[in-house]
């Protein structure tokens, strides 16, 4: 958690607490100027120490309950602890000037009282002012992520919007079904049907933040049997997910960016197929479901050195959405892509932004 900032406010409050305090028990005795300097000095650095421990208190509770559903408990465990805070250190503070027979004033009850009374309402201002100061910084930031998912959903839809119209796919979709109607109708007629879920899916999904995965995998294998009639045993798919792990989501068109980026990167031969798997398992020891999508490299000759605009795309939008970036692997034979997927039921679902 950052470290609240609070220069400013510092500057200000200290000050005023310690001519409030000496206001206060000054006011009916005589007028020293050494005296009453030494007891600023001594003033100072007290309530610096204290603030201190008051901002650490701070950073402490907002790391156990950073979120906007946590903000009643939050602010309870902060003024709780603020004043047991105040209690302790106001009595320690008289306790010890007392004892120590630097006290200018007689020490009794009621002065005990007095400093625990300050005490706590110098707390209650405090706390109140971070809390607001934290709230705004809270709403600003919700704001702009809310603001930066809508620009990435815009640029999603217009993104998706050129895939459904890419000359290129309608063109090659075409092609493959012009061979295929001159070849094998009843295949042609798959290919259509196989064509139209993978449009249909494309203008369904558009509005949506997250899918389940096994309509995503629903989707792929319609996309993919577009691919196997363009490709043939140039290309494969294997897909191993269990039962249990479909009810999981991710955003829509994940699996799609990975498969286009295999195929953007990856030579196609017959004699040379790219095999691309897909798996889904639990973590052991972290909790967490994840899917991954393998591919054996045979490079291109042409190899662009920085991260690929797809897979940059699906970073950025996993980002936006809070969920973990996803993981990206290359040993030289092998290029694999972690991404982690939101268990049914989770609370992300139902703070989704």
């Amino acid at each position: 958690m950052e470290r609240p900032n609070d220069r400013w406010l510092r500057w200000l409050g200290i000050p005023l607490i310690v001519l409030l305090a000496n206001l206060i028990y000054l006011r009916d005795y005589p007028y020293h100027p050494v005296l009453y300097f030494g007891w600023v000095f001594i003033s100072m650095a007290y309530v610096t120490l204290a603030w201190e421990g008051s901002v650490i208190w701070v950073q402490y509770v907002r790391r156990h309950f950073p979120d906007a559903r946590h903000t009643f408990r939050r602010i309870v465990t902060t003024f709780t602890g603020y004043f047991l805070l105040a209690i302790v250190c106001q009595s320690l503070f008289v306790f010890l000037t007392d004892l120590s027979e630097m006290a200018i004033i007689p020490i009794n009850r009621q002065v005990y009282q007095a400093y625990i009374g300050i005490g706590i309402f110098n707390s209650l201002v405090l706390g109140t002012t971070y809390e607001i100061i934290y709230y705004l910084q809270q709403y600003r930031q919700a704001v702009a992520e809310a603001e930066a998912v809508q620009k990435a959903r815009i640029q999603g839809q217009f993104d998706s919007l050129k895939s459904q119209v890419n000359p290129h796919f309608l063109f090659n979709s075409l092609n493959s079904l012009s061979a295929l109607i001159s070849e094998d109708r009843q295949q042609a007629n798959k290919f259509l049907e196989e064509l139209s879920s993978v449009y249909r899916y494309l203008l369904q999904s558009n509005e949506r933040k997250l899918v389940t995965l096994q309509t995503e995998i629903e989707f792929i294998r319609s996309f993919f049997y577009l691919l196997k009639a363009r490709y043939g045993r140039a290309i494969e798919l294997h897909s191993q997910i269990d039962a249990c792990l479909q009810d999981c989501y991710l955003p829509p068109f994940s699996l799609q960016i990975l498969i286009e980026n295999a195929i953007r990167h990856n030579v196609i031969l017959a004699d040379r197929p790219l095999i691309i798997s897909i798996r889904a398992a639990l973590e052991p020891g972290e909790e967490a479901v994840c899917l991954y999508v393998t591919n054996n490299i045979q490079r291109k000759s042409l190899q662009i050195n920085k991260l690929p605009g797809g897979l940059r795309s699906l970073t950025e939008r996993f980002l936006l959405l809070r969920l973990p970036r996803p993981i990206i692997t290359d040993d030289g034979q092998h290029f694999s892509v972690r991404v982690p997927l939101v268990v049914k039921g989770a609370d992300f679902l139902v703070n989704l932004p």
